[in-house]
């Protein structure tokens, strides 16, 4: 078995990707060997449209029969609402987590307005999971989703399980997500997005284990092939790759699997 923790589903109005359907999502997954899925569709994430976004992300649960499991989205601006719509999905299966996205919302991962969204996934025993990246001169905004600004949150909410989504981006941004895995067991990393460096699956092996690391791909932007590999290929013991690319998520999510 395979588990992809961080895909998209649907369009995106500032990326161009041919055919984004569920049907070839799921023939890829087919052939790749992937079984599940997990992902923020883009209706939520990109266009901020947080309810047909859910009716959809629920559609399609159903659709795959079970394989393509979605994350509600939260945006900081618009609490009320994005926990009103969770709240009314309560028990849908196709639910196990929520998204966050600091630098989208311009809004840094340890603002007050990110409250709300950690003591709902405290009550409600909901996975968070979170783009982060290193900061950046070419893309100013990922100062907002620097690792080390979820300290606060980690810290005072230990029970509520948080994805490091692309294990921090880049060099400064990943020793900064491992510097967080050490000193808190409720963090765990996933694999999406372009980091193709030779080492980036060792290092983090490494310094956080295997089973704190979960694969993922980033489709449709990116090609679930591109990290499947980098995964398949790292130096490391087989059943590493196993606990990143099943065992690990088996466990973060094994309430709904």
């Amino acid at each position: 078995m395979i588990i992809d923790v961080h895909c998209h589903v649907g369009h995106s109005p500032d990326q161009y990707v041919p055919d984004c359907s569920v049907e070839t999502m799921l023939r890829t997954m087919d052939n790749l060997g992937i079984d599940i899925a997990i992902g923020c569709n883009t209706y939520c994430l990109t266009l901020m449209d947080f309810k047909g976004g859910t009716e959809f992300a629920s559609r399609i649960y159903k659709e795959s029969k079970g394989r393509l499991r979605n994350y509600f989205y939260y945006h900081p601006d618009y609490p009320e609402e994005c926990l009103k719509i969770m709240s009314s999905f309560e028990g849908d299966p196709a639910f196990c987590g929520v998204k966050i996205h600091p630098a989208l919302s311009y809004t840094d991962a340890d603002d007050e307005k990110y409250r709300p969204v950690w003591e709902y996934a405290s009550k409600h025993d909901l996975i968070i999971q979170s783009h982060t990246w290193d900061f950046s001169n070419y893309n100013p905004k990922q100062k907002y989703s620097y690792p080390l600004k979820f300290e606060k949150y980690v810290k005072e909410y230990s029970d509520v399980k948080l994805i490091i989504a692309h294990s921090g981006g880049r060099y400064g941004g990943i020793k900064a997500a491992a510097e967080l895995g050490k000193r808190y067991s409720n963090v765990y990393f996933d694999t999406a997005g372009d980091i193709w460096v030779n080492g980036y699956i060792e290092y983090m092996v490494q310094n956080v284990g295997s089973d704190h690391i979960m694969y993922g791909s980033d489709y449709a932007m990116m090609d679930q092939r591109l990290m499947l590999g980098v995964v398949v290929g790292a130096d490391i013991p087989l059943q590493d790759k196993e606990n990143i690319l099943c065992n690990t998520a088996r466990k973060v999510f094994a309430k709904y699997f």
